[in-house]
């Protein structure tokens, strides 16, 4: 599908049929996606977790369930895909990966020094959450929210490729720690707090339908853009 009309035809589904799964090629291709999306370093600190409606395991399933929110929606979806980042991972393998950008000269060498000192002050009191927690929500700033806002772009990414393969998809909300103690998340990983898509295909009477044959029409009402944006600083139009 075109990239603009993918855009003006996306609807988060609310109904999933249950009885369709998702081939392992279609699921392959959204798993794919993110790998486009530009990461600091190249380093690509963060990590899926994939849960698939037809491998669920009843016990484990009922905790990510209650920390899913125990939405309707989640509980169809043939893949359930959740997301964390790795902020002491990702800090100790940017410092090597530093130094090869900049003798492939994809950084400037005055830039070295500055961003190996933002590394140096490392993911300790950057809003990852306090150690052991397993994936607390980030604080305001620091590193852990730098490489969750990276990791949501390739959440749109896969989101976009679902969409594009004719399933439908949402991102869901999650009690953070609660899913990352349920999925069993190491101490440094950082669950991303609306990093959950779940998707499958839409349910037959479904509203809104399939991205391919939902019209625009349908969509809520946006925001008029003027209203969105501003002209040189904040406030300015």
């Amino acid at each position: 599908m075109e990239y603009a009309a993918l855009l003006a035809r996306r609807r988060s589904t609310r109904r999933f049929d249950t009885g369709r799964d998702v081939p392992d090629d279609v699921l392959e291709r959204i798993l794919a996606a993110p790998l486009a999306m530009p990461h600091a370093g190249n380093t690509y600190d963060w990590r899926g977790v994939v849960l698939r409606r037809r491998d669920r395991d009843p016990q484990a399933w009922s905790a990510v369930f209650s920390a899913l929110l125990e939405q309707s929606y989640v509980e169809e979806a043939a893949v359930v895909i959740v997301w964390a980042v790795q902020p002491g991972w990702w800090a100790e393998r940017y410092r090597a990966n530093v130094g090869e950008l900049v003798e492939r000269g994809l950084v400037d060498p005055a830039r070295q020094k500055g961003l190996l000192a933002m590394v140096e002050r490392g993911p300790a009191g950057a809003g990852g959450g306090a150690p052991g927690d397993g994936g607390g929500a980030p604080g305001d700033g620091g590193l852990a929210t730098l490489l969750i806002g990276e990791a949501m772009m390739g959440v749109a990414a896969a989101m976009l490729a679902a969409l594009d393969a004719g399933l439908g998809a949402t991102v869901t909300a999650c009690r953070p720690a609660e899913l990352a103690a349920a999925l069993g998340l190491p101490d440094g990983a950082v669950l991303c707090p609306a990093g959950v898509l779940a998707l499958g295909w839409p349910a037959v009477d479904a509203e809104p339908a399939s991205p391919a044959l939902a019209s625009p029409g349908t969509a809520a009402p946006k925001p008029p853009l003027a209203e969105q944006y501003f002209t040189g600083r904040w406030g300015r139009r």
